[in-house]
C-alpha cells in the first residue's frame, strides 16, 4: 500500500517538467511577445534556475518573486498597447523597464546568499558578547564573594 503511493509521488512529479514544456510552447506559440517580454525581464530568474541546485531551489525563487513583481507593469502596458514583437522590442530598450526588474533579480539573490552570512556573522558577535559579559559578572561575583582565596 505503501509502495503504491510513493509511486504515485514520484510519478505526479515527474510530469511536470513536461507540463512546464508545454506552456512555455503555448506561450511562444500563441503570445510571442509577451514570451520575448517576460524572457527577457526574468533573464536572471532563468539563470538561477540552471544554477540553484539546492533542493527546491530557494534561490530560483527569490528571483523570480522579486523579478516578477516589476515585470507585472511591463507586461501590463504591453497587454493594453497591443502585444506585438515591436511594442515588447520599444519597451525593452526602455532603461526604466529592464534594469528594475534585473536589479530586483539581483537583490533577490543577495537576500538568499548574502542575508544569512549577515545573520551568522551577527549571531556570533552578539553571543560572543554575551560569553563576555557573563565571564565579567563571574569575575566580580568571585571577588565579591571571596571565592578566589579559599
Amino acid at each position: 500500500m505503501e509502495a503504491a503511493g510513493t509511486a504515485r509521488g514520484k510519478q505526479a512529479r515527474g510530469g511536470h517538467p513536461w507540463l512546464q514544456g508545454l506552456a512555455c510552447g503555448a506561450l511562444l506559440t500563441f503570445a510571442p511577445a509577451f514570451a520575448l517580454l517576460l524572457g527577457v525581464l526574468l533573464a536572471p530568474a532563468l539563470v538561477a534556475v540552471l544554477l540553484d541546485r539546492r533542493p527546491g531551489q530557494p534561490v530560483a525563487r527569490a528571483v523570480f518573486l522579486a523579478g516578477t513583481a516589476f515585470a507585472l507593469a511591463p507586461a501590463w502596458h504591453l497587454f493594453a498597447g497591443g502585444p506585438s514583437l515591436g511594442a515588447a522590442l520599444d519597451l525593452l530598450q526602455e532603461p526604466p523597464v529592464l534594469a528594475p526588474a534585473w536589479l530586483a533579480g539581483a537583490c533577490g539573490w543577495a537576500l538568499c546568499e548574502i542575508l544569512p552570512m549577515l545573520l551568522r556573522i551577527a549571531a556570533e558577535t552578539r553571543a560572543a558578547a554575551r560569553v563576555a559579559a557573563l565571564k565579567a559578572e563571574a569575575k566580580a561575583l568571585r571577588e565579591t564573594w571571596d571565592l578566589e582565596s579559599g
